[in-house]
């Protein structure tokens, strides 16, 4: 059996398989930010779910704001711009999936991820791209674009900046939409998509993840919710290891 490399779960929606305009994307972005006692598996799925779909955590006191960042990928990625609805986020986030690079949280973005830690990220990028095998990555970190070219196979890879840094729509949307063509025509000679174990893993804790709270909880809330964290991230972390 194949060791799990993956600390973060990736987002997969619903309709990952079939596609954004008849591509499975993945959205590679670089790192969550944060202490690290918050770390946990579905980290990336709960900020999905409250900062690009608006959602709210059931214990929480209140919803938090949806992150641009969120808004310019989808954005850049559907070469439009205007006001999305509810109904067309959820559209277009069930049909992508979305995954931070870095297996480990960074205490700020102020800070540089340790240099260590983005060969411990080539490991776990490999087995993500092998159970999700997307038609294209939108690679939306210019410095990590050698790396993540290097372990794409031959997928094709649009780098762009990342939405918090320098990114110009006039910029980015030319380069996603000129690879998006390269994959579609790309696609045409590839096999078909096989589902897997990990793949039905992943689909099913994006479909089971809370929204983040954020740091909107009652303080016995807090505590249960990050000894929560901390179990499935030890548990993990064992697995990892085992």
């Amino acid at each position: 059996m194949k060791k799990n490399t993956v600390r973060f779960a990736p987002w997969v929606g619903s309709k990952y398989a079939e596609g954004f305009c008849g591509l499975r994307i993945l959205l590679v972005c670089e790192s969550h930010y944060g202490d690290k006692k918050h770390e946990r598996p579905t980290a990336t799925p709960e900020i999905v779910k409250a900062l690009a779909l608006g959602e709210r955590h059931p214990r929480a006191t209140g919803k938090l704001r949806r992150h641009p960042h969120f808004t310019k990928i989808m954005s850049a990625v559907k070469n439009v711009r205007e006001s999305f609805s509810r109904a067309q986020k959820k559209e277009f986030w069930h049909s992508v999936a979305y995954y931070n690079f870095l297996q480990e949280f960074i205490r700020d973005t102020r800070v540089l991820p340790p240099k260590d830690a983005w060969e411990r990220g080539d490991s776990a990028f490999a087995e993500v791209l092998d159970v999700l095998a997307p038609d294209l990555i939108v690679c939306l970190s210019a410095r990590n674009g050698r790396r993540i070219r290097s372990l794409a196979n031959g997928v094709p890879v649009a780098v762009v900046n990342h939405p918090s840094s320098r990114f110009a729509y006039s910029k980015v949307n030319p380069v996603i939409a000129k690879h998006m063509v390269i994959a579609l025509e790309r696609k045409a000679q590839a096999p078909a998509f096989t589902s897997s174990d990990s793949f039905e893993r992943w689909c099913e804790a994006t479909a089971s993840a809370l929204p983040t709270p954020g740091s909107l909880l009652s303080e016995s809330d807090k505590i249960a919710i990050l000894l929560e964290r901390r179990a499935s991230m030890a548990a993990l972390d064992d697995s990892v290891l085992a």
